[in-house]
């Protein structure tokens, strides 16, 4: 099932910094299960310099994952930055996952998601991981649906 973008993270503002992880593969049901767990534990702690940060998280498609992070609310430090990073680490090593080679787009092919070089997509039709803002995300992938 396809969300609706537009609404995605109705709670933080279009102006919100996002992060986008793309795995290297489909998770599997107990996979994406366990990394949502592991996610919302993360979440529920992420700081900068002590100050819990205003964010949320989401695994879409079994194989992107986004965190949003208001920063008119506190900003993301290095520190907090580099425990996300973290994060996505040790998620992908416990799963066996490469979420950090940037080469690679999610593009919808027949009513389904592939993943592809970024040089040989469609530019129509591919998740574009290079936007910085929810509002990007939303305006973006929204014309997708």
């Amino acid at each position: 099932m396809q969300p609706n973008f537009s609404s995605l993270f109705a709670n933080l503002p279009d102006e919100s910094r996002i992060w986008l992880y793309l795995a290297d593969r489909p998770l599997e049901k107990k996979e994406e299960e366990w990394l949502n767990a592991e996610l919302e534990l993360f979440l529920k702690s992420w700081a900068a310099h002590n100050n819990k940060l205003r964010c949320d998280g989401i695994i879409l498609f079994s194989q992107y994952i986004v965190l949003v992070v208001d920063e008119a609310f506190v900003k993301a430090s290095g520190c907090s930055i580099d425990s996300s990073t973290h994060f996505m680490k040790k998620a992908g090593a416990a799963l066996n996952i490469d979420f950090f080679n940037r080469l690679y787009v999610l593009q919808q092919e027949g009513g389904a998601w592939v993943r592809r070089p970024y040089d040989l997509a469609n530019t129509a039709t591919f998740l574009t991981p290079f936007i910085q803002t929810l509002g990007e995300l939303k305006s973006q992938w929204t014309s997708l649906n």
